[in-house]
């Protein structure tokens, strides 16, 4: 994917991430479950959107850990608020961020969870670079998202990243890189771990 290329979800179709076709067809619990998030483990969610993923993260990681629902649309950071105010979940934070920026510690988390928006930022390689500086290290970065071919939801094919150039993009940014079970075609299921030091270059 070329960079400058990033195609951020439309807020006045909201309600698609709303339907409950979504959740049988991508059910978000085994997904996470596969990454290894487990109780008092701290956990981005990035493009936290409606809360699809925020509502089962903040119940795997129980009343000892934490959940950061980071997104940059004012009308997603709304939604999730009702949402969290709504189901109590009182270990979820919510955060505004920018494009290219999360406004968190170095080192915050255990793992980030990048459900449908590694094909959003402009810049994907920076990003995934913003997000490896939150990450403890040996944290993970679990990404879900659109395969490269015509499919009934999701963005143009010309704006999707495919497995492949995602994972290439995992591994510049410092992780191993796994493939994890789908739960349809449509999707593919990558978890990165391990952040590494970049290696020196020589002059």
């Amino acid at each position: 994917m070329t960079q400058g290329m990033g195609h951020r979800f439309h807020v006045d179709r909201l309600n698609l991430l709303k339907d409950p076709e979504r959740r049988r067809r991508i059910p978000p619990e085994p997904i996470l479950e596969s990454a290894g998030i487990k109780p008092g483990d701290s956990v981005i969610d990035v493009g936290a959107g409606t809360g699809f993923w925020t509502a089962p993260l903040a119940r795997l990681v129980g009343p000892e850990g934490r959940v950061f629902a980071v997104d940059v649309e004012p009308i997603m950071l709304a939604e999730i608020r009702d949402l969290v105010k709504g189901q109590r979940l009182e270990v979820v934070e919510v955060v505004a961020s920018d494009e290219h920026h999360i406004p968190l510690s170095d080192g915050e988390a255990d793992a980030a969870v990048l459900g449908f928006m590694l094909h959003e930022p402009p810049d994907p390689p920076r990003f995934l670079g913003e997000i490896a500086r939150l990450l403890k290290p040996g944290g993970r970065i679990l990404v879900i998202d659109w395969h490269k071919h015509p499919t009934e939801q999701g963005p143009p094919l010309e704006h999707r990243i495919s497995d492949a150039e995602a994972e290439a993009m995992l591994r510049a940014a410092g992780f191993e890189v796994q493939s994890l079970p789908a739960p349809n075609s449509d999707v593919y299921v990558l978890l990165g771990r391990g952040v590494q030091p970049p290696a020196e270059q020589t002059l």
